[in-house]
């Protein structure tokens, strides 16, 4: 587990075109709560202004006829030709797919579109090392044990598979120790390793602790985590996809 974006302080933005309200309201929150800065328009037009302004590290765009004007006002401006592109489609577009195939398109997502490859869409577009697992930020109560005693501290960022403990009383690098995380009524025990340190020292930017992976959990607690995290992303967030506009 490489250090995340939410705690190096690392932010990429992204820009979303979209005419409907709903959706675009809906994959611009998915995409903050990854940890990118995001933009939004609703025409090809204002989308192309907005880059001329304020270039993108990718965009999103409905793949109808909003979409497809983008597409070819991106690659006809010799500025934009190399941009990230990936559109959400509400069914098959075997034109769009062509272009997938081509390389024209970094990806092509189905309505509704699941988190998951949203996460991993723009990882490929926008990251040198890209991520596969969500991880979001969070502020749950954590306590280490292990032969130092107890050291309670907060998880700051959570995957399914690891985690950022922020404390003052870091272990050290490759260390084992066990963790409890509370999830309010219910408790996940489990044994994670350290693979990095970031100290007090670092800068004001830089919260201290240690980021951690999973080395020993259940199958019941891992997929607790999976679903509190999906919770966590689409809390306060109205369905994505050809239903989101109708009442």
């Amino acid at each position: 587990m490489s250090e995340p974006a939410l705690v190096s302080g690392q932010m990429r933005y992204i820009l979303v075109v979209d005419s409907d309200w709903n959706d675009r309201f809906t994959l611009s929150m998915l995409l903050q709560r990854f940890g990118y800065t995001v933009a939004s328009t609703s025409s090809a037009r204002e989308g192309v202004e907005f880059l001329c302004v304020a270039p993108a590290a990718a965009v999103f765009a409905d793949g109808g006829a909003v979409g497809k004007e983008l597409a070819a006002r991106l690659k006809a401006d010799v500025r934009f030709r190399d941009m990230p592109l990936i559109l959400v489609v509400s069914g098959q577009d075997r034109d769009l797919e062509k272009q997938l195939a081509r390389g024209e398109l970094v990806g092509l997502l189905r309505a509704p579109v699941n988190p998951d490859e949203v996460f991993q869409v723009i990882q490929k577009a926008t990251e040198k090392g890209s991520r596969k697992n969500i991880r979001i930020p969070t502020a749950l109560p954590a306590e280490l044990q292990d032969e130092h005693g107890g050291t309670e501290g907060y998880v700051t960022v959570l995957s399914q598979y690891g985690m950022f403990f922020r404390t003052l009383e870091p272990r050290a690098v490759k260390a084992r120790t066990g963790v409890s995380i509370s999830f309010g009524d219910r408790t996940v025990d489990l044994r994670a390793e350290v693979l990095y340190i970031v100290s007090f020292e670092e800068g004001p930017f830089r919260e201290p602790g240690m980021g951690m992976k999973f080395v020993d959990i259940a199958p019941a607690d891992s997929a607790l985590l999976r679903f509190f995290i999906h919770e966590k992303l689409g809390a306060g967030i109205i369905p994505f996809g050809p239903a989101s506009g109708q009442a």
